[in-house]
C-alpha cells in the first residue's frame, strides 16, 4: 500500500553569514534524501562536491546583502545587471538617510560577476575560500559592506525567502516555471523507491481535489497501489532509478527547496493563489503566503486580504 501525506511548507532560515555553509548543505541534500548524513563537519566537502561538478544551483539557496557609497565609480556596478540572480537598485538608507547603492544576490550570481566582470569584492567580503574564483583579486568599487544575509532594512527586491515544501510531482512542474526563482527538488532517479531508507514503498500527496472515500478517490487509490506494484516488480527485476522513476504519477511526493526575493514570491502569489490556479498549488502557494505575511506582514498584508482573509 503507498503511503499518503499531507502537502506542507516551511520557511529555512538563514540569519547570519557564518551559517551560509550549513544552509546550503541542508537544501541541497534534499536532491538526494541524504539529510541523514549532516554533521557539523559535513557542509564544506559537500559544497566543495557540488562545486567541482559545475552544479551550483544549489547555491542559489543562500543570498547576501551588500552597500556601498552612491559615488561615480561605484555607479559602474549598475551596468552588470544583466548577471542573474543579481539585483542592484539605489535606495535611501534609513539609518543614515542618504542614499546608497544596494547590491544582493545568491552565491552563484556573486561568483558570476566575478567570473564575467572581474568583481571579485562581494566573495572577499563574504571570506570563505571556498567560493573563491580569484583569491588575490584587486577591488573593484570603493567601501563595500556586507548588511546582512536573505534579509535587510532595504525594499522587497534586497529580501529573501527560502522554502521547503512537500507537494505533489504536478504541483512543482508548475512551481518550477517561474524563472527568477531558484529550485532544488527531490531527484526521483537518484531516490530508489523500493530502498529500506525510503520504507520500500511510494509516497503520494493526499488529492485536494477529489473528495475522501468517494468512487473517485478510490479508484485514484487503487491506481496509485497498482503503480506501487509495478515499480517493486521492476526494481526486483533489476531496474535502477532512471528506469524506475519512468512509472511515477503526478501524485507522488516530492520535496521541494525554492528561493527567491519577495518581488518575485509577490508576483508568484499574484499567480498562482488565484482561482485559476491548479488546486494542489494553490494549496502549497496558500500555505506559505500564511506564513510570509506573518514574517513580513508590510510585504504581504495585500495579498493575505485578497487571497487568504477574504476567501
Amino acid at each position: 500500500m503507498v503511503k499518503i501525506v499531507d502537502a506542507t511548507t516551511e520557511i529555512y532560515h538563514l540569519d547570519s553569514l557564518s551559517d551560509l555553509c550549513t544552509h546550503i548543505e541542508k537544501c541541497g541534500r534534499t536532491c538526494y534524501k541524504s539529510e541523514n548524513l549532516i554533521t557539523n563537519e559535513t557542509a564544506i566537502p559537500f559544497i566543495s562536491g557540488i562545486l567541482k561538478s559545475g552544479h551550483e544551483s544549489v547555491i542559489e539557496h543562500a543570498n547576501v546583502i551588500f552597500s556601498m557609497p552612491d559615488t561615480e565609480k561605484n555607479r559602474r556596478i549598475l551596468t552588470m545587471k544583466d548577471v542573474r540572480g543579481m539585483n542592484i537598485s539605489i535606495e535611501n538608507d534609513p539609518l543614515i538617510n542618504k542614499d546608497v547603492i544596494v547590491v544582493s544576490g545568491n552565491m552563484r550570481a556573486l561568483r558570476d560577476i566575478a567570473r564575467q566582470y572581474h568583481v571579485h569584492d562581494f566573495l572577499t567580503l563574504i571570506g570563505n575560500p571556498l567560493f573563491y574564483i580569484k583569491p588575490d583579486a584587486e577591488p573593484s568599487f570603493e567601501n563595500v559592506k556586507i548588511e546582512s544575509v536573505q534579509s535587510s532594512r532595504f525594499s522587497e527586491l534586497h529580501n529573501y525567502i527560502t522554502t521547503h515544501s512537500v507537494c505533489d510531482l504536478g504541483a512543482y512542474k508548475d512551481i518550477t516555471r517561474h524563472r527568477l526563482a531558484s529550485f532544488s527538488i527531490e531527484s526521483t532517479r537518484y531516490c530508489n523507491y523500493s530502498k529500506g531508507k525510503f520504507g520500500s514503498e511510494l509516497t503520494v500527496i493526499d488529492p485536494c481535489n477529489i473528495e475522501k472515500d468517494s468512487p473517485m478517490y478510490e479508484e485514484w487509490l487503487k491506481c496509485m497501489n497498482m503503480i506501487e506494484a509495478t515499480y517493486m516488480k521492476m526494481a526486483e527485476m533489476g531496474g535502477k532509478g532512471d528506469q524506475l522513476r519512468m512509472l511515477l504519477p503526478h501524485s507522488i511526493k516530492a520535496d521541494m527547496i525554492m528561493s527567491s526575493n519577495i518581488t518575485e514570491w509577490r508576483h508568484i502569489f499574484s499567480l498562482r493563489c488565484h482561482s485559476a490556479a491548479h488546486p494542489s498549488v494553490r494549496l502549497v502557494m496558500k500555505m506559505m503566503l500564511e506564513k510570509f505575511y506573518q514574517m513580513f506582514p508590510d510585504f504581504f498584508a495585500d495579498q493575505y486580504e485578497t487571497f487568504i482573509k477574504n476567501q
